[in-house]
């Protein structure tokens, strides 16, 4: 089974996001920036908007997007080896092609900033997401293979396990060529659909501390040119429901100090301090650094640890 693993992983999440979508070549859009029901995937983010599509390139497609002025938004295309050849910017129309992309089948992952705080920012990402489109000359249904459902799962979760050993999503995701044989596998599992390291870089950490007081000082000048956040989930790598909606801290929605840094509060919410996620027993975290500078990439320069509050 991880000969296969990350076939299997990716046929397993098309399958999802077909059903979701009615069919291959039509675009799935999640419109709530903030949805704790609807996370079909392990570690997604709340940061943007996804919209998602499983195309069958098998005779060529085209994916058309809109312009969007400075607003990030990508466009990631993920075969069914869990390899990403490419990620589209701008508007514009893209070729997909198995010259390209290997596989018969891919998803496009897009990603579109959003201020969850501001209903006319969601408003206008779902504009956007309606300009969204494919062409495909042939639409054959997607037929999800009859894996080993019960080892399946039992090689996430112990891949999974592995997570507090994993300094970072180097060598993790990107074109065959261009990633690690066991960081791709393992990222495969804790964090399928992640973006290349020069696009996205992703520091996770499991602390394997107890439910209390902690914080992180970030300072102002973190080296990415888009944005920075950080997502808190479970121990099964989702976000946990709280009457808080507090899920995710980052650069373009969180409250600055006085000097541009930001305090991010881990537990001890209650007092309706800023930036505060609530924790909850077996909490961990992924950091996203998009369009991360060199220093981040080449690991001079890392994102600050978490503390516990004196």
């Amino acid at each position: 089974m991880i000969g296969n693993f990350a076939r299997a992983a990716t046929d397993i999440e098309l399958a999802k996001y077909v059903s979701l979508a009615g069919g291959v070549n039509r675009f799935f859009h999640f419109r709530d920036p903030g949805d704790v029901d609807n996370q079909p995937t392990i570690r997604m983010n709340f940061d943007t908007l996804y919209s998602t599509a499983v195309v069958d390139i098998s005779d060529g497609a085209t994916l058309t997007l809109p312009e969007v002025g400075e607003r990030y938004m990508s466009a990631m295309i993920v075969n069914q080896d869990h390899y990403i050849n490419d990620v589209f910017h701008g508007g514009g129309s893209y070729t997909l092609d198995t010259d390209t992309f290997d596989t018969p089948y891919v998803i496009v992952f897009m990603r579109t900033l959003v201020d969850a705080t501001d209903p006319e920012d969601v408003a206008a990402v779902h504009a956007i997401q309606d300009q969204m489109s494919i062409e495909a000359a042939s639409s054959k249904p997607f037929i999800l293979p009859d894996y080993d459902e019960e080892g399946y799962e039992a090689l996430v979760a112990g891949l999974n396990a592995l997570l507090p050993f994993l300094a970072d999503s180097t060598g993790g995701f990107g074109a065959k060529g261009e990633v690690n044989p066991v960081n791709h596998l393992l990222n495969t599992a804790i964090g399928w659909g992640g973006l290349p390291e020069r696009e996205a870089f992703y520091d996770g950490a499991a602390p394997q501390l107890p439910v209390g007081e902690y914080k992180i000082e970030v300072p102002a000048d973190v080296p990415v040119a888009a944005f920075w956040s950080l997502s808190l989930y479970n121990d099964s790598g989702f976000f946990e429901k709280n009457n808080r909606n507090a899920y995710n801290v980052n650069s373009v929605m969180g409250t600055q100090n006085d000097d541009g840094s930001m305090t991010i509060h881990l537990g001890g919410c209650d007092d309706d301090r800023v930036n505060c996620l609530p924790l909850m027993e077996g909490w961990n975290y992924v950091v996203r650094m998009y369009r991360p500078e060199q220093q981040v990439i080449d690991g001079s320069w890392t994102f600050p640890k978490v503390v516990p509050v004196d």
